[in-house]
């Protein structure tokens, strides 16, 4: 959608705006009528309130259709009761835009809140006018100069290409402010509230196809429009604008056990993190990173490789540092030969060149030459891509300085590395105890990046930048479409023997259909997976002793014996389980134990025999499954079976389709990644099967999504390097 026609328009950039509630009295209204006139801003405003004449010096209104002029935005702020007088108006109006900055509506809970909620949502329905909020604090544009939030006039002094959207108000105004205390200039910001109407995925929209707009900064409680979340999102990693996330309510402590595995390793906030991953979404925790991970993202350029190399000056700062950087993972390399050469010719000869290196305080102040040969070590370093630069604790530097000077002049020879100033703590201010001079030449970013303030929030910026730069990387290599086919129900058509199949996907919704809403049995489930390709064990269903003898004869010794039956889901359980079955007598014996048992664990149970099927010896057992989340769809989860998935849940999550790369990154990713690997001399897994069959199962996935509520394969047995894999024990569950 161009952003010149979006329905946020006329929110961000209106030619005349109402207002309702404006009064002599302190106000939010008040504030944002009085930055108008503070600022100037070229829009038309009418105050509306029929109990003053004029307020600040602007004729007031005691009805919005009083107004001779069209009005393209309405900004309500009155009693909740009053609202449905005031839409009434801006309907007869025929305003573009409602925003409502008025509480008392769905966050009050019980009925009367969602019967106010829904005042607004048949507003809307029958008018098609637009509504923002309620119970938010407005809107600002910097690039359009309109001063739509309380105490935004600073704002839009210093116009910037950062957007955000927040759904919550005092939040919007907080994240405002340190803005421009810092320096970061903004584009848009929109308080979205209660979304009775516009949500967080339209301001994303938006934002997506803003060419102002160069970093996105969100804070979510609820998505209202997932799919239109995603196809934003998709939109965002297509125009390479980086989308940095604070998602509140991570902890799922309401879900219910599931009967598969999957659904107790697998959380709504888990499902969430696997769409970041998905989309290159920045995941932060707390404001104070949201607020440098957005900084750091204004990058003009991607760094082009991972190695990060420090100067300070002092010891204390690189210790920090160095243990911020190996907690997060961070590469810090030691210096190439050359520039090891270069600094220890010049640095103290007490001082230890290391990466992060400390120049000690005249080393940064006083002796310049010092200053200048470690920014130059740093800079030619073929192995440092991204240099971090901690000298004082000022949030500016001036550039007419000495110091300032070497800095700006090293950044001018070396324009390929990405140059961050980073403090090492907060604040804004330069410090006056130390009778510090004022600024000449204020710099306060390094090539469009704000500086940093610090380590710890500093160092997981940095990280959230290398992880965008690979994650457009392996975009742009692989080429591969995303969720967007999860959210409209499409499968990528270039996957050879992976695109969809009518007949395939027919067959299985049939043994679904079957299955009417119960578990699938092992046997069922196992019928799926084959029609995926996804290699399941040879069995045969046997209905009495003398089958089993004769099937087992057929698979060939040893084999393992199941119960077969929809109303028994943990076979193991119910003593319906017989493993290394090495003769026909063992075959007929076990049958008989297995029917006994599960009878005595069930006696109404459906039991429909039992299978006999080859016994998989060796290789290392995986749980492969699938949950399906109520806002996002099918997630895959792959962990390592055993103690590693009961005990330690040691697990992966993403979000289908799954392109190889994919599919690798999940099994990397594990804790026990190296067991497959063939740790201690043992043989390495089959990997790239394992792959492959992660592939597969996501588009069996994204076939039966809405269909099956979670899958179970467990576990899915890896063999060695060459051999594939095996579906030894399955377990599906229906909508």
């Amino acid at each position: 959608m161009d952003s010149m026609n979006n329905p946020l328009l006329p929110f961000l950039n209106p030619q005349s705006v109402a207002m309702f509630g404006v009064s002599p009295n302190w106000s939010y209204i008040n504030t944002i009528l009085k930055d108008f006139i503070a600022f100037k801003n070229p829009a038309r405003v009418y105050p509306i309130n029929p109990n003053y004449p004029e307020v600040e010096g602007l004729k007031c209104y005691a009805r919005l259709t009083d107004i001779e002029d069209s009005v393209d935005l309405a900004m309500l702020s009155v009693p909740a009761r009053l609202i449905p007088d005031a839409l009434e108006q801006c309907a007869i109006k025929r305003v573009k835009g409602v925003n409502i900055i008025t509480s008392g509506f769905e966050e009050m809970g019980g009925d009367e809140g969602a019967q106010r909620h829904q005042w607004l949502a048949d507003f809307v329905h029958a008018t098609g006018i637009r509504i923002v909020g309620p119970n938010c604090f407005g809107n600002l544009s910097s690039v359009h100069k309109f001063p739509g939030m309380p105490a935004s006039a600073r704002a839009l002094q210093r116009a910037g290409r950062l957007s955000m959207a927040l759904q919550s108000g005092g939040l919007a105004i907080s994240t405002v402010s340190a803005c421009v205390d810092r320096y970061i200039g903004l584009a848009h910001v929109v308080s979205t509230g209660n979304e009775a109407d516009v949500e967080i995925g339209d301001c994303l929209e938006f934002f997506a196809d803003d060419e102002n707009t160069q970093v996105i900064g969100l804070y979510v409680e609820q998505f209202r429009n997932p799919k239109k979340f995603l196809r934003a999102a998709e939109l965002c990693a297509d125009k390479r604008k980086p989308i940095v996330l604070l998602k509140t309510g991570r902890t799922d402590a309401g879900r219910q056990m599931a009967l598969a595995h999957t659904g107790a390793l697998a959380g709504s906030d888990a499902i969430i993190d696997a769409v970041c991953k998905k989309f290159g979404i920045a995941r932060v925790y707390s404001l104070n990173e949201m607020l440098e991970t957005m900084c750091i993202l204004h990058s003009r350029k991607m760094p082009q490789g991972k190695g990060i190399g420090a100067v300070t000056n002092s010891g204390g700062a690189s210790a920090i540092i160095a243990d911020e950087a190996d907690a997060l993972g961070l590469q810090f390399p030691q210096f190439a030969a050359a520039s090891y050469k270069h600094i220890r010719a010049t640095l103290y000869d007490y001082i230890t060149v290391t990466n992060p290196l400390d120049i000690t305080g005249p080393g940064g102040v006083t002796d310049q030459h010092i200053h200048k040969a470690a920014l130059e070590a740093l800079g030619m370093d073929p192995n440092i891509h991204i240099i971090l630069y901690q000298l004082g604790a000022n949030a500016r530097i001036d550039g007419a300085t000495p110091g300032g000077k070497v800095l700006l002049n090293a950044m001018k020879q070396y324009p390929e590395k990405i140059w961050v100033k980073v403090m090492g703590y907060a604040g804004t201010f330069r410090d006056k105890a130390l009778n510090v001079a004022e600024i000449i030449e204020p710099v306060s970013d390094f090539d469009g990046v704000p500086f940093l303030m610090s380590f710890d929030n500093s160092l997981r910026a940095v990280k959230a930048l290398l992880e965008y730069a690979e994650f457009q990387e392996k975009r742009d290599k692989s080429k591969v479409q995303s969720p967007m086919f999860n959210v409209v129900g499409h499968l990528p058509p270039d996957r050879g023997h992976r695109t969809p199949d009518d007949k395939r996907k027919s067959h299985a919704f049939s043994i679904l259909s079957s299955a009417q809403g119960r578990a699938l049995t092992e046997t069922e489930g196992k019928k799926i997976l084959a029609l995926y390709e996804i290699p399941v064990t040879k069995e045969k269903i046997a209905t009495n002793a003398d089958d089993a003898a004769r099937a087992a004869k057929q698979i060939g010794f040893p084999i393992a014996m199941k119960i077969v039956s929809p109303d028994i889901a943990h076979k193991t359980e119910a003593g319906g389980v017989a493993l290394n079955i090495a003769s026909a007598r063992a075959a007929r014996a076990a049958y008989s134990r297995i029917m006994n048992h599960a009878r005595k664990y069930n006696a109404r149970a459906d039991l429909r025999g039992v299978s006999v099927q080859e016994m998989i010896s060796g290789g290392r057992e995986m749980i492969v499954g699938m949950t399906h989340d109520a806002q996002f769809g099918p997630a895959i989860i792959l962990g390592l079976g055993g103690i590693f998935v009961e005990v330690l849940k040691d697990v992966a999550m993403r979000v289908p389709p799954l392109s190889s790369d994919d599919a690798r990154a999940m099994i990397e990713s594990l804790k026990g990644a190296a067991i497959l690997r063939g740790a201690r001399g043992q043989t390495r897994a089959d990997v790239d099967a394992l792959a492959d069959t992660l592939m597969k199962f996501s588009i069996l996935c994204l076939e039966l999504r809405g269909a099956v509520k979670e899958i179970d394969i467990n576990p899915l047995v890896v063999l060695d390097e060459g051999c594939g894999v095996k579906a030894v024990d399955c377990l599906v569950i229906g909508h």
